[in-house]
């Protein structure tokens, strides 16, 4: 799953089906921290570092205020518990960590 910053700012989610890669991406010009926290408002908390960002579960469950399908909330669960022991998953915030790649 991608999570990506367009050009002009716009974020979009991609690869939703892909369950064993989670990542954020965007260009280079929109690397700072202000930049990624604009885009991502409503989405995520970018971390001080801007290398990784905090995503809202709920956010990508409900992508565009639509809910995903049955079968791929199910997937996205499992997703979520595998990473648990990992520390990727802020469990009180209902947040994953996904980090960012500027492309």
């Amino acid at each position: 799953m991608i999570i990506q910053i367009t050009a002009d700012g716009q974020v979009d989610f991609i690869d939703r089906e892909n369950f064993k890669a989670f990542k954020i991406t965007a260009p280079a010009t929109h690397g700072s921290v202000e930049a990624l926290a604009k885009a991502l408002g409503g989405v995520a908390q970018v971390a001080d570092d801007g290398k990784t960002a905090w995503v809202s579960q709920d956010a990508l469950r409900r992508w565009g205020g639509q809910p995903q399908p049955a079968e791929w909330i199910a997937a996205f669960d499992r997703m979520i518990e595998s990473v648990k022991r990992f520390g990727w998953i802020d469990e009180a915030a209902g947040t994953v960590r996904g980090h960012i790649e500027l492309v």
